[in-house]
C-alpha cells in the first residue's frame, strides 16, 4: 500500500461509493408521463424549443408559467450526450462533494469528511423512482439548494483568504442562487437559512483582527453579479420575444394582483379547497367587463374540465363548476388564452392588470362585499386553519424523517407513442416500459432487475438507519445547545446544523400550508429538497458535538487508585 493511498484512502472510498451508485441507478429508466402538459411534457416541449434555437417557443399560457432553468438544463444535458438520469445523478453527487469540500477547513479528518459525503450521497430519495423518476425540476433544484449552502459554508471557512481563493466559491454561490431563482417560484423557504449563514460570515469578519473586509466584499460582489447577470439575460430575452421583462409570470405583479383581487370577494358559501367559488365568479362578472370576457370559458368547457380534475379534492361534481385551489390558477390562464388575450406576455399582463383594477375598484366602492386588498395566492385565513396547518406540518415532519414512500421501482410510462417519443429524444435515456414502446431486451432487463432489487434493499435499510440517526441528531443538537449556552460560545458547525434544520422546517411549513389550503402535497416530490438538508443537519450536528465530547473524555483524569491496607 503506497503512502498516497494511506493518506487519501477516504477520497478513493468516496469515489468508489459514487461509482457504485451511478452503476446501480443506471438501471432506473425515466418514468415518462406524456400527457402531463403542465409538468413533464411542458419541460420537454420547452427544451425542444431551446434545442431548435427558438428560445422557449411560440408564446402561450404555459410558456412562462414555470422557470426556464430546468429546460435549459435539459438542453445542456442533451448537448453533452449524457443520458438524463446519469446527468442528474452526477449533478447531485457533485453538489454533495462540493458541500463536503467547502467544509474541509473546518472538518480536517478524512474519516469525518467521508462519513458526511456518504450520508449525503446515499440519501434514499436521490434514487427514489415511483415519484421522482419523472422529468421534474426537483432533479436540479435540489442540487442547486445544496450548492447555495456549499458557497456560503466555503466563504465562512475561507473568510481570511485572498480573493483568488474566494472567487470560485463566490461564483458558485451566485450562479446556484440565480439558477435556483429561475428554477422554482417557491424558494422563499431557503432565504432565512441563507441569511443566517451569511450573517455568520459577517460576524466572524467583524471579530477578526485585522478585519479582512476587502476580499470578502469583492467576493460578495462577484456572487451578486453571477446571480443577477443570468437572470437579467433571461428577462431581456423574454422582453424581446414575448414583450414582458421577467422570468416567470406567477411572480408578476399583474397576475398576483388579479388573483388576489378575486380572492377578496365575499359571495356565497366558503368551500374547502375552493378559493374562488362559482358564486364569487357570478358576483364579479357584472362589475368587471374584463372578467366577464372569461365567463364562456370559466363557466364552460375550460372550467368544467378543471373542476373535474380537482373533484377528488373538492369532493364536488364537475357540473357544479367549483374549481380547486391548485387548479384555479391554470383554469384562469387557460380561459384568458381561450378568450384571445394571450398572444404574447405583454397582452396577458395588460389583461390581468385591467381585471385586478376593475375588481378592486368594485370592492373598494362597495359594489362587491369584500375583504381587505390582497395580492398573491394565499386564500383567506379562516378559524381553525392554524391548527390544521400545524398538525399537517407535524405529519409532514414524520413523513420526511422516516423517508416514507420510498421505492426504487418506476411505474410504467404513460401516453401513446407520439406522446413518449419526445421524451426518448430529449432525455437520451430509456423510458419505463409501456405498451406504446418496444418491449425491453431480456438480458438488459434481467441485469437491471437485479440492480433495482439491490437499490430497493439499500433504500429500505437506509430509511431505517437514517431515521434513528436523525432522531439521535435531534437529541445531540439539543444537548449541544445547552452546553454551548452554558459555555457562552457558538460553533460554526452548530450554526450550520441550525441553518439546515431551519430550512427543513421552513420547507415543511410552506408545503403543509399548500396542503391544507389548496391541494395534497404529502408526497416525496414536494419534499425532495428537504431530504439532503435534513441529512446535512444530521452530519453537522454529529461533526460539531462528537469531537468535543471525545476530547473531553480523553482529558478526564483517571480514577484514583485504591489505597493499600496499612502494614501490620
Amino acid at each position: 500500500m503506497t503512502a498516497s493511498w494511506k493518506t487519501r484512502w477516504w477520497l478513493w472510498t468516496a469515489i468508489a461509493l459514487t461509482l457504485v451508485k451511478l452503476w446501480l441507478t443506471r438501471a432506473q429508466p425515466v418514468f415518462a408521463i406524456g400527457t402531463a402538459l403542465h409538468d413533464d411534457r411542458l419541460f420537454i416541449n420547452l427544451a425542444n424549443a431551446i434545442l431548435s434555437g427558438d428560445w422557449l417557443g411560440t408564446y402561450n399560457q404555459l410558456t412562462l408559467a414555470k422557470g426556464p432553468f430546468y429546460p435549459l438544463w435539459l438542453a445542456f444535458v442533451f448537448f453533452t450526450g449524457l443520458p438524463l438520469g446519469l446527468a442528474q445523478q452526477l449533478a447531485y453527487a457533485a453538489a454533495c462533494a462540493l458541500v463536503v469540500r467547502a467544509l474541509a477547513p473546518l472538518v480536517t479528518g478524512g474519516t469525518a469528511r467521508l462519513a458526511a459525503y456518504a450520508v449525503l450521497l446515499w440519501n434514499p430519495m436521490s434514487f427514489e423512482a415511483s415519484s421522482l423518476g419523472r422529468v421534474l425540476r426537483q432533479h436540479i433544484s435540489t442540487p442547486l439548494a445544496l450548492l447555495v449552502f456549499a458557497g456560503l459554508i466555503a466563504l465562512y471557512a475561507r473568510r481570511t483568504a485572498a480573493f483568488r481563493r474566494l472567487a470560485p466559491w463566490a461564483a458558485l454561490l451566485g450562479g446556484a442562487a440565480g439558477a435556483l431563482w429561475m428554477t422554482r417560484e417557491d424558494i422563499v423557504w431557503i432565504v432565512p437559512s441563507a441569511v443566517l449563514l451569511a450573517a455568520a460570515v459577517v460576524v466572524a469578519l467583524v471579530r477578526a483582527r485585522p478585519v479582512a473586509w476587502r476580499p470578502m466584499a469583492w467576493a460578495g460582489g462577484l456572487a451578486a453579479a453571477c446571480a443577477a447577470v443570468p437572470v437579467f439575460l433571461v428577462c431581456s430575452e423574454n422582453a424581446r420575444r414575448y414583450d414582458w421583462f421577467g422570468t416567470v409570470e406567477f411572480r408578476s405583479r399583474e397576475f398576483k394582483d388579479a388573483y388576489g383581487a378575486l380572492l377578496r370577494v365575499r359571495a356565497g358559501p366558503d368551500l374547502p379547497f375552493v378559493p374562488v367559488t362559482r358564486q364569487m365568479r357570478e358576483a364579479i362578472y357584472p362589475v368587471s367587463p374584463t372578467f366577464a370576457l372569461l365567463r364562456p370559458h370559466l363557466d364552460g368547457p375550460v372550467g368544467e374540465g378543471w373542476a373535474g380534475a380537482s373533484s377528488t379534492v373538492t369532493k364536488l361534481p364537475a357540473e357544479e363548476l367549483q374549481i380547486g385551489g391548485g387548479w384555479f390558477m391554470w383554469a384562469l390562464r387557460d380561459s384568458v388564452a381561450a378568450a384571445g388575450y394571450c398572444n404574447d406576455a405583454g397582452q396577458a399582463m395588460a389583461f390581468y392588470h385591467r381585471l385586478a383594477m376593475e375588481v378592486n375598484e368594485a370592492c373598494d366602492d362597495g359594489r362587491l362585499p369584500s375583504r381587505p386588498r390582497r395580492s398573491g395566492f394565499l386564500p383567506p385565513w379562516h378559524p381553525g386553519l392554524t391548527r390544521e396547518w400545524l398538525g399537517a406540518t407535524v405529519r409532514f415532519a414524520d413523513y420526511l424523517a422516516s423517508f416514507s414512500g420510498f421505492s426504487a421501482y418506476p411505474p410504467a410510462s404513460i401516453g401513446d407513442h407520439d406522446d413518449l417519443v419526445p421524451f426518448l429524444d430529449v432525455t437520451r435515456d430509456r423510458l419505463a416500459p409501456s405498451p406504446a414502446l418496444d418491449p425491453p431486451l431480456p438480458r438488459q432487463s434481467a441485469l437491471d432487475g437485479w440492480k433495482l432489487a439491490v437499490l430497493q434493499l439499500a433504500g429500505k435499510f437506509l430509511r431505517r438507519a437514517l431515521f434513528w440517526l436523525v432522531v439521535a441528531a435531534q437529541v445531540v443538537a439539543l444537548v449541544r445547545a445547552g452546553q454551548l449556552l452554558a459555555q457562552r460560545r457558538l460553533t460554526y458547525l452548530f450554526v450550520l446544523a441550525a441553518a439546515a434544520w431551519g430550512a427543513c422546517v421552513a420547507h415543511l411549513l410552506a408545503v403543509a400550508l399548500v396542503h391544507v389550503t389548496s391541494f395534497p402535497t404529502l408526497t416525496i416530490a414536494f419534499l425532495e429538497a428537504a431530504y439532503p438538508l435534513l441529512l446535512l443537519f444530521l452530519a453537522a450536528a454529529w461533526l460539531d458535538a462528537l469531537p468535543d465530547w471525545l476530547a473531553a473524555l480523553r482529558r478526564r483524569p483517571a480514577a484514583s487508585a485504591i489505597p493499600s491496607p496499612p502494614a501490620p
